[in-house]
This record gives structure tokens, C-alpha cells and sequence, in this order.
């Protein structure tokens, strides 16, 4: 018993050293046959593999009728999409003082020198006639349906010099934009004959705008063009103010003090698409579509707002809305905390534009009263009855004063498709006749809808409207003689006369 007394006193540093030896020696045993498991287990699913018969799969006829249907639809897709330039492309009209022998064959190449001044000195004219398809308000006449000075179309600035090509291209390019742009702020308006029963009321801004575009030329310092194309240093982001908050207040006022006479719904289009370095928002080669920016301020009626924006949408270009700002209208808080007279009782007051429409200066606050007139805005004289129509068209509880960006998408030339083989041999050849006539003059016979591509350029079978119709040169003998004279051909062949029956 001495002899194990120390054995009994240290018992439990004994038993710990045994406890703590047994999980290792335990450890490797179960490991080991883990792994043996384990091993076993992998390879029988290994052989269960390579036990399964390998047969071609997918099977050859089954790939050659997959290759045959991405064919198919391959070749949809690249006629749909000339199919879609092709729509442009009829779209892209040229002024009728310009002759055919003189205008682009291609799209964005050279133009004539003779063609570039003729286009330079009329294209006062296209805008003025471009601002028309809008029905603005003439005050002299009390007619149109939208209060929209001229000052305010946005104009190419060419300068002294004859323009160059790209100049004339990008001007006539605008051109058609905002033709589209008109045409659905017409459209929205066409269910009202007066003013006050519009959908817009008055366009305030109206700019077509590009963006950083990734353009790889572009200086990192440039600045922001303006709506004509001329550069703005003063235009930028310290001009911009926070608008998210405090719009409206518990009685439909702009709350505090911030904006003392801009628009509160107006925003800087540089949010949207990036610092302007370039004519397009976004630059990029060999693309189906490149996109151009435009911003609109506006009063509307508010509730048909969703209208507006359909009609945008469904323009003669594709058009899709990027942003939307609304704030009530007329309700501008002045910095003393009050509504300033003029932004409430007219249309063009102090508190009329925002620091982003862009508005020439000379331009920048027409007024109804007459007390900055211009005679090219045609709201300064007329009577005082149509006067005071228009600044009742932009008074009301149900007006609000919008700010809308978007981008327009203009397709880039396409290559016609080519012909695919199985067309081509399965279409029959023309049957040969044994007659011996002689054809008949297809000299004025109009050309199919798909052209070669040496014609890129083709004039549409019905103009757009609000555009001139190009024309072309007149062919003397086939010109119609003028109604009432002796040699005129008769449109339809003379009946014969009846022959009488014998008594």
C-alpha cells in the first residue's frame, strides 16, 4: 500500500495524461478507415461513369438542324435591323432649294460646297418653319395651341464662313430630331382648338444635348455646350441646387426660401448624361444606334402627365424618358418668403426660366406687357384680350411646371442583307415570252423598297410632315399641261358614242 500511495495521491494527473493520449491514439485508426471508405466510394462512382455507354450526343442531324434554325434567325436579325435604318433613313429629307445633284449620297458624307451655303442661307427659314409644327401662340391672331417663342428654338451657329460638311450634317440632324419632338408635343395638344385647353401650355426649354460618350479625343477641362452649340463657363454644377427636398409645402408652396426665382422642377441634364464632352451621350464604334440628348421644361396639365410622356415615347424617332421633374406651378417663393408677382401673373417673368434652360440672354425674359418686346417671339403686341388668354393658360391650380430628359436613338447604317443561297435557287427564272412588243418606258417607274447600297439615300414616297419634299429635276415632257388647255391629256380614255338602231 506505500507503494501505491503516491500513485493514489497523483491519481488524477495520472488519469488526465491517459485521457488526453487516448483520442490521438483513437484518431488515426478511425481516419484511416474513413479514407479507406471514402476511396472506395469515389472510385465505385468513377467506374459507374465510365460504364455508361459514350454515344454522340447531341447527334449530327440534330446540331446540323440547331445550325440551320441560328441561321434563320441570324439573318432575321440583320433584316431587321436594315429594316430599321431603312425607316430612318426615309426620314432623313433634305430642303427642295438643295437638288438632288447636290445633296449626300451617303449618310454623313461630303457635301457639296454650292450645297453648303445654299443649306447656311435658308436655314433660318427650316427652323422657322420647324417651329411652326408646334401650333405656337400668336398673339395678334389668338391661334395655336402651346406658348412657344421662337427666340427659344435651338439654332446651329455657322459663323462667317461656308459650313463644312459634318457642320451641315449635324444641323440637319437636329433638324429632324426636334421635328419629332414638335410633332409629339403636337399630337398631345390636338385634342384642343384654345390654349387654355392644352396639354402643354407652354415650353420653356427646349435643348438637344450630349454627354461624356467616352469619347476617346475629348479634353478632361471641356465645359457644357449649350442648345445651339456655343460653350457656357458660367454653366455648371455651382449653378445646380439641391430640388429633392421640401418641394411642397402644407399649402402646395415651395417650402423655405432656397430658389428665389428659377423653376424648382428644372435639373442640370449633366446628372443624366455625364459632362458634356461630345455631340452624342455615349460613343461607341461599330454599334447598331447612337444616342442623342434632349431637355424640355414645360407647364402641362398635371394629371395627363403620363399622356405626355406616351406621346414622347411614341415619337417619329425612338425616344426613351430618363428623368422627370414636376413642381406646381406659379408657386415660386420669392426671398423674402413670398410669391413674386411676376412668376405668378406671367408666364415670362423674372421667375420664368431655369439657371439650365439655356435661354440666349437677348431672349431670356419676354414679356407679355410689352416691356422687353421682340418681334420675333410673337407674344409682345396683339390684343389685350389674347394677351390675357395666354397668361390664363399658364395660371391654375391644376398646372405644374416639369422638367423632362430623355435620349433619342438614331440608327447607324446598315448594309442590305445579302441574298441567302437557298433564295437563290429556288427562285424561279422569269418565263420568256415569244412575244416581240417592245417593252414599255419604266423610266418613271418608283424603285423597290430594297435599294442597292450605291443609292443610300432615297427620298420618301410621302414626305414628312411639316418637312419640304425634296424635288427634283423637272422632265418637260413629263409634265402635265395645265387644266382648261386644248392639248391636255384626257385622264381616263373617251367612251365612244352609242351607235343609234335602225328604224
Amino acid at each position: 500500500m506505500d507503494k501505491l500511495k503516491p500513485i493514489i495521491d497523483h491519481h488524477f494527473w495520472i488519469l488526465l495524461v491517459i485521457v488526453l493520449i487516448l483520442p490521438i491514439i483513437g484518431w488515426f485508426p478511425a481516419v484511416g478507415q474513413f479514407n479507406a471508405q471514402r476511396d472506395e466510394k469515389i472510385s465505385a462512382i468513377e467506374n459507374a461513369f465510365t460504364s455508361v455507354p459514350k454515344t454522340p450526343q447531341p447527334n449530327q442531324s440534330w446540331s446540323d438542324g440547331v445550325n440551320k434554325i441560328a441561321a434563320v434567325i441570324e439573318e432575321k436579325s440583320v433584316q431587321e435591323k436594315y429594316e430599321m435604318w431603312r425607316r430612318q433613313e426615309k426620314m432623313m429629307t433634305w430642303p427642295s432649294r438643295i437638288s438632288r445633284d447636290l445633296r449626300p449620297t451617303t449618310y454623313f458624307g461630303d457635301i457639296p460646297s454650292k450645297a453648303r451655303v445654299i443649306y447656311k442661307n435658308g436655314y433660318n427659314i427650316d427652323v422657322t418653319e420647324l417651329w411652326k409644327q408646334v401650333d405656337p401662340f400668336d398673339s395678334k391672331t389668338g391661334k395655336g395651341t402651346v406658348l412657344f417663342p421662337e427666340a427659344l428654338m435651338p439654332r446651329a451657329k455657322f459663323g462667317d464662313l461656308p459650313p463644312t460638311s459634318t457642320l451641315v450634317w449635324e444641323a440637319q440632324e437636329d433638324v429632324w430630331l426636334l421635328s419629332s419632338l414638335l410633332k409629339s408635343i403636337r399630337r398631345a395638344n390636338s385634342d384642343s382648338a384654345v390654349l387654355t385647353d392644352s396639354l402643354v401650355r407652354s415650353i420653356r426649354s427646349l435643348r438637344l444635348v450630349g454627354g461624356s460618350g467616352n469619347y476617346p479625343d475629348a479634353p478632361a477641362d471641356s465645359s457644357p455646350t449649350s442648345s445651339d452649340g456655343s460653350y457656357d463657363s458660367e454653366f455648371g454644377m455651382e449653378e445646380y441646387t439641391d430640388l429633392s427636398g421640401g418641394e411642397f409645402g402644407p399649402d402646395g408652396e415651395q417650402s423655405g426660401s432656397a430658389m428665389a426665382g428659377p423653376s424648382s422642377a428644372g435639373f442640370n441634364p449633366a446628372d443624366e448624361f455625364g459632362k458634356e464632352q461630345g455631340r452624342y451621350v455615349k460613343f461607341e464604334e461599330g454599334t447598331l444606334f447612337k444616342k442623342r440628348g434632349f431637355y424640355m421644361e414645360a407647364i402641362i396639365e398635371h394629371q395627363r402627365l403620363p399622356e405626355l410622356l406616351v406621346h414622347l415615347s411614341n415619337g417619329d424617332w425612338p425616344v426613351s424618358i430618363t428623368r422627370v421633374q414636376m413642381a406646381q406651378a406659379g408657386t415660386q417663393m420669392g426671398s423674402d418668403g413670398y410669391e413674386g408677382e411676376e412668376g405668378m401673373n406671367n408666364p415670362y417673368g423674372s421667375s420664368y426660366s431655369s439657371p439650365y434652360s439655356e435661354t440666349p440672354a437677348e431672349f431670356s425674359q419676354p414679356t407679355l406687357s410689352g416691356s422687353e418686346p421682340y418681334a420675333t417671339d410673337g407674344l409682345s403686341s396683339g390684343s389685350s384680350e389674347n394677351q390675357a388668354l395666354a397668361t390664363a393658360a399658364v395660371s391654375g391650380p391644376s398646372l405644374a411646371s416639369v422638367a423632362i430628359s430623355g435620349v433619342i436613338f438614331i440608327y447607324n447604317p446598315v448594309e442590305p442583307p445579302a441574298v441567302s443561297e437557298t433564295t437563290t435557287t429556288t427562285t424561279p427564272p422569269p418565263a420568256e415570252t415569244s412575244t416581240t412588243e417592245t417593252p414599255a418606258d419604266t423610266s418613271s417607274t418608283p424603285a423597290p423598297e430594297d435599294l442597292s447600297p450605291d443609292s443610300p439615300m432615297p427620298e420618301p414616297s410621302e414626305p414628312a410632315s411639316g418637312l419640304e419634299s425634296p424635288e427634283g429635276p423637272v422632265d418637260p415632257e413629263k409634265m402635265e399641261a395645265p387644266a382648261g388647255t386644248s392639248d391636255a391629256a384626257p385622264t381616263t380614255e373617251p367612251e365612244l358614242p352609242a351607235l343609234e338602231s335602225p328604224n
